[in-house]
């Protein structure tokens, strides 16, 4: 009895785990690709940072030729304070300068230091600063998504702002500033730049003037760190994730919606129709709105699955059975990616795929069927249902 027992124990949990493995459903998530230039919105106190840099400059103003080149290279600084408002676009205030030194064949020219140089010239030599206000353009960011591992990024930028001399007299220029920040990552926090910057300012700046429209400029290379003050970088928002079940399931919702809307439609139509008194002849409603209408894409494609053929055949069957009615095949895109021209071109092209292969594979006539466009949309919900090919009747 013992081993009675034993087996019929046994077969009992070997039949429960068949049992278990009869109801195992599995399920594949279709997940939303990530826009690579969406992220979240920046608050104010994130994406801030501070800079320093050293290096040197150059000086072109108007008596260059009284010396040599070398000696016209002068110490440079720079110290920096600004914010990434997104990935692509920040914003910055800069202090840079230190000294600057150029030559001049006028004796009594401000800055002059020494003796004269033989028959050139004298040397000139003074402290000044230039406070600038510069925006700056993450090219790597801009034109190939924001990527906070990035190791090196390109970073040119524009701006403007006036310059004071430290030195007697104390001269102050309005200046144009322009460059390019090689950027190279550290880590997280730290950043090392190589800053490479031209500034143009009125002719005042050395004390000189050589005309009526008179500049001079620095070229500056400096090298120096970034500090990104906590609560940095972006965020992207999280991707959207749908089972195949939940997929089937919005499906059918919407063709049931879809043909409950018909039914209405025909029944305040029919009880609309004049009534005669001795009318006796029986009515028979058809609805050649056949389901499923209904075919979707993967994002950014135009291609149909192996699923969404067994769908269309189907829907191909239920039009043979109405021979004489004609449908529209509307394509849709979603808006939340791609630009308004792509989102056109893609719905315009899911369209015609569905209507080839109702022509082409399933025999349908052409001439029955009408395509059309309806770009990028936001009118069915989630963005995976705006990806979508709707057939309805035309008639």
């Amino acid at each position: 009895m013992r081993k009675i027992l034993m087996s019929l124990a046994l077969v009992g949990v070997t039949s429960f785990a068949f049992a278990q493995q009869a109801v195992t459903v599995t399920e594949y998530e279709v997940v939303q690709v990530q826009d690579e230039h969406r992220v979240l919105t920046n608050p104010f106190w994130t994406n801030w940072f501070f800079s320093v840099g050293g290096g040197a400059q150059v000086m072109f103003g108007n008596g260059d030729h009284a010396g040599a080149f070398k000696d016209r290279i002068a110490p440079a600084l720079n110290v920096s304070v600004g914010k990434w408002v997104t990935p692509g676009f920040g914003l910055r205030l800069q202090y840079s300068g230190l000294q600057a030194k150029g030559f001049t064949g006028n004796e009594s020219a401000p800055y002059v230091q020494g003796s004269r140089l033989g028959n050139e010239g004298y040397k000139q030599r003074w402290n000044y600063m230039n406070l600038h206000g510069d925006v700056l353009f993450n090219l790597n960011s801009l034109f190939g998504g924001y990527n906070p591992d990035r190791i090196y990024e390109v970073i040119p930028y524009l701006g403007a702002g006036f310059t004071h001399s430290y030195s007697r007299p104390h001269t102050h220029a309005a200046t144009f500033n322009a460059g390019v920040i090689n950027r190279f990552r550290l880590s997280d926090a730290f950043d090392l730049n190589l800053e490479l910057s031209a500034t143009g300012m009125e002719g005042k700046f050395d004390g000189e003037h050589g005309g009526k429209r008179d500049y001079d400029a620095i070229l500056a290379t400096t090298v120096g760190l970034t500090y990104y003050l906590p609560n940095r970088g972006f965020s992207k928002p999280a991707p959207q994730m749908i089972s195949e079940y939940e997929l089937r399931r919005m499906r059918d919702r919407m063709n049931e919606m879809a043909a409950t809307n018909l039914d209405l439609q025909e029944e305040l139509a029919y009880a609309k129709r004049p009534i005669e008194v001795n009318e006796v002849e029986e009515v028979v409603l058809t609805n050649a709105n056949i389901a499923p209408r209904t075919i979707f894409f993967t994002i950014g494609s135009g291609q149909l699955s192996s699923q969404e053929e067994m769908n269309l055949s189907y829907l191909a069957g239920k039009m043979k059975e109405y021979p004489d009615t004609r449908y529209t095949i509307n394509g849709y895109a979603d808006s939340a990616t791609g630009t308004p021209s792509v989102n056109q071109k893609l719905s315009l092209q899911r369209a015609q795929t569905v209507k080839d292969l109702l022509v082409k594979k399933y025999g349908v006539s052409a001439d029955r069927l009408t395509i059309a466009s309806g770009g990028g949309v936001d009118k069915f919900g989630m963005p995976i249902l705006n990806r979508v090919v709707l057939v309805e009747s035309a008639d």
